[in-house]
């Protein structure tokens, strides 16, 4: 039995409150979180932003919670469950999928987390430097992007 409690999958704009949902939303003792932005943090925690290397981190995340996943999959003690986190804007399917697709084939429930937020409010508050056009665009995507029908997803409003 796996010692997974449940998978929650972040969605929303850069600025939009995902991380911070997650840090108000879960026990830290019992979470553990993957992100892309962890690709981009040196060993002294300080955050440095490449955005040429956007898509080896998002490869890099996949990677790190798939390994994660297969090991607490084979675990037999089951007396403390926890929960992964996928902290990413994931505002299409197609990034949500290979998440929700593995939790699932581990038997692991999902939700996913969608958090809104109008892109005005969101653009100063995001701290990767996306653009304001991009920022505008992801939320136009995101606002038009429909998730698979039997995808449980939670709506949250940001604080604005």
């Amino acid at each position: 039995m796996s010692r997974v409690k449940q998978v929650i999958i972040t969605s929303g704009i850069p600025g939009a409150g995902k991380s911070t949902w997650v840090r108000k939303n879960t026990n830290p003792y019992m979470t553990e979180i993957f992100s892309a932005d962890s690709f981009f943090c040196d060993d002294n925690g300080q955050y440095c932003f490449d955005p040429a290397k956007l898509s080896e981190a998002h490869s890099s995340c996949l990677r790190n919670f798939t390994t994660r996943l297969l090991h607490l999959s084979s675990c037999t003690e089951d007396s403390c469950k926890i929960t992964l986190v996928v902290d990413n804007t994931n505002t299409s399917a197609w990034e949500i999928a290979p998440y929700y697709s593995l939790a699932q084939a581990f038997n692991i429930p999902v939700n996913i987390v969608r958090i809104t937020a109008n892109p005005e409010t969101a653009f100063p508050r995001n701290i990767h430097g996306v653009q304001k056009d991009k920022v505008e665009m992801m939320a136009r995507r995101l606002v038009g992007n429909s998730l698979l029908p039997f995808w449980k997803v939670e709506e949250v409003s940001a604080r604005e």
